[in-house]
């Protein structure tokens, strides 16, 4: 489990982002918003990756990518929120979207 979340056989390898809470205010935790806060790894070739765009920006978003052999121009799945809410649920949505694949 990370952050509640059943990630199944990811590993978390950099968190920068479980302190934000549920009622996540961009303005309040402007400060942490930047492009690398999560890393997760499923396998020697996918990735989950969470950054903040731009960086440090209170009206900016949170960028979900999932990506295979270090393909960063060509992500498996991208998906951009600008909650904590949502972006469990979506974090969710890939781990489960995986489940028969890793």
């Amino acid at each position: 489990m990370f952050w509640n979340i059943d990630i199944g056989q990811g590993v978390v390898v950099f968190d920068d982002i479980s302190f934000l809470p549920e009622m996540f205010d961009a303005a309040q935790h402007v400060d942490y918003l930047k492009e690398d806060l999560l890393q997760i790894v499923f396998s020697d070739d996918l990735v989950l990756d969470v950054g903040w765009t731009p960086s440090f920006d209170e009206h900016g978003r949170f960028l979900l990518m999932l990506v295979r052999d270090r393909n960063w121009d060509e992500p498996v799945e991208r998906a951009e929120v600008t909650d904590v809410v949502s972006l469990k649920r979506r974090i969710g949505h890939i781990v489960r979207s995986l489940a028969p694949r890793i």
